[in-house]
């Protein structure tokens, strides 16, 4: 079955009648998760500052990044349990009003903001983390792999934003296309917004590869016995996590926009694969910071 944001005539006539009044509507497991998922990461990272700052004294810019991301974390907490509960995410999209359906695609955009503003950060904070740990230790072929990896990093989050923000012609369109009373009135163009998600979820998922994979080639030149070898690499791998909650948000993605035209009841799985995702990426981030309690 084919989907999208564009549904076809015949498809919007076979849909139910908008009920706005008592609509079929998802539980708060979205909003649980965040908040659950929030609250720990907010409890690791002090911890992992605690360690840093008053029992190792040896913060640094990785540390700094993290503390960034918490940011941009906290507004894409807020705005999921929002669109969750108030802006049409819990509901099928035929029960949306016109209005609820454009403030839906400002939520998405917001949110998507958000993200790519946790999840550089996060990169970016794991790569500087390397590049300290292996200052003095290891050859100059890794570490200007690390600052290239940087460079990528910074410059996949620079055009994921351009390519966000000029989607749509004028810009407003992004949000109001859903309104057939404003595409009435306006001309407007829209780019494939599948094709630049797909595109910019493969791109990260490759640079969290890259980024577990790196620390192997940095522990493996360490002198260290095997065993002490395998177990501070283990710690970089359990980043692998976040790849896999990368390819669970592909997947929903890919559900959205090519499998079921009821984007909104869809999107919500795919919501939640977001969060676990950010908010792992810092959780495994500042796993090596918190082997001091263990």
């Amino acid at each position: 079955m084919p989907g999208g944001l564009h549904p076809p005539a015949e498809v919007v006539t076979s849909w139910p009648k908008l009920n706005a009044i008592d609509p079929e509507r998802k539980n708060w497991s979205l909003v649980i998760h965040t908040i659950v998922l929030f609250t720990i990461t907010l409890f690791v990272v002090c911890a992992r500052f605690w360690a840093r700052c008053k029992v190792q004294r040896n913060a640094g810019l990785d540390d700094a990044l993290i503390a960034v991301a918490m940011v941009p974390l906290l507004g894409l907490a807020i705005s999921t349990c929002l669109s969750s509960r108030y802006y049409g995410f819990d509901r099928h999209i035929w029960d949306l009003t016109v209005s609820q359906a454009s403030e839906s695609r400002r939520a998405v955009m917001a949110m998507e903001v958000f993200y790519i503003l946790t999840t550089g950060p996060i990169k970016i904070s794991i790569l500087c983390f390397y590049r300290r740990l292996s200052t003095g230790t290891i050859s100059t072929k890794f570490i200007w792999t690390v600052w290239l990896s940087i460079a990528s990093v910074i410059g996949y989050m620079v055009a994921f934003m351009i390519a966000l923000f000029a989607t749509c012609r004028p810009i407003d369109a992004y949000w109001n296309f859903m309104d057939p009373a404003w595409t009435s009135k306006h001309e407007y163009t829209c780019a494939d917004e599948a094709a630049i998600l797909f595109s910019a979820v493969i791109i990260s998922m490759i640079q969290d590869i890259i980024t577990c994979v790196l620390p192997i080639w940095f522990v493996w030149n360490l002198q260290l016995a095997k065993r002490q070898k395998i177990a501070v690499a283990g710690i970089f791998l359990v980043g692998f996590l976040t790849c896999i909650a990368g390819a669970l948000r592909m997947y929903y993605i890919h559900r959205v926009y090519y499998e079921t035209y009821d984007i909104t009841w869809a999107a919500e799985e795919g919501w939640l694969w977001t969060m676990i995702e950010s908010h792992l990426g810092i959780i495994c981030a500042s796993a090596p910071a918190l082997k001091i309690f263990f």
